[in-house]
């Protein structure tokens, strides 16, 4: 599958680092506030969650320390991202983190056993991303949630202009990666996103946007239909 890495340019290890650097402001207060409100009340107390494409797994770090009682999974492409994460110090429950191309391999998991699956960043880089969604929604539980964070449409200046002023990049770093990766990042609006969602068999539950570069979207298998043929 395509990878931030081929797309930008960078090393794993340059990527790992951003990805650290940046988690706090990625998943600050406003973040967790969003699940507080639109994930946790479906939750049950030991649920099952699944991140797919973990990273460094940070994001699974601090949900068990909210979920001391979940199972939690982890799958990335590239090893560097889940020697990080087993690296960590895990005060809730210790994942289990695999490497797993989700394009080309099922996730180990049954149908219907998982209760929250999370994507954060991942799927605008898939050409075909209805498989795998169709993959998410199999192992997803009635009732399940599918928390998806990922990046929607800007104009170009926008766009450069966020990865000068918020990422920190200089104008010598700026152009020429934010040209390379604008395409990527300006794939789909707001409104293709929940097309794919409800091509996929999902019914959306609630979306917030926390940065002007990113939705997140709330969603769960929409038990009134089948899986979408095709799909």
């Amino acid at each position: 599958m395509p990878t931030h890495q081929s797309l930008s340019g960078s090393t794993d290890e340059q990527l790992v680092q951003r990805m650290v650097a940046t988690h706090a402001e990625r998943h600050g207060a406003d973040y967790w506030k969003v699940l507080a409100e639109q994930v946790a009340p479906r939750l049950p107390a030991r649920p099952t969650v699944v991140d797919v494409g973990c990273g460094p797994g940070l994001w699974l770090r601090d949900l068990g320390e909210r979920y001391r009682g979940a199972a939690l999974h982890g799958y990335d492409v590239t090893p560097a991202m889940l020697a990080h994460g087993r690296q960590l110090v895990w005060t809730g429950p210790t994942p289990t983190l695999a490497l797993l191309d989700v394009t080309t391999e099922p996730l180990p998991h049954a149908a219907g056993t998982v209760d929250l699956v999370g994507m954060s960043s991942v799927l605008h880089v898939l050409d075909e991303p209805l498989p795998v969604l169709a993959e998410i929604r199999r192992v997803l539980a009635p009732g399940g949630t599918f928390l998806l964070n990922d990046w929607i449409r800007q104009p170009l200046e926008t766009y450069l202009a966020w990865r000068r002023d918020t990422m920190g990049e200089s104008e010598a770093e700026c152009l020429p990666g934010g040209f390379r990766l604008f395409p990527a990042h300006n794939k789909y609006t707001t409104g293709d996103w929940r097309w794919l969602l409800g091509r996929a068999g999902f019914a959306l539950r609630g979306q917030a946007q926390l940065r002007p570069s990113h939705v997140i979207f709330v969603a769960a298998p929409d038990g009134a239909r089948g899986a979408p043929s095709g799909a």
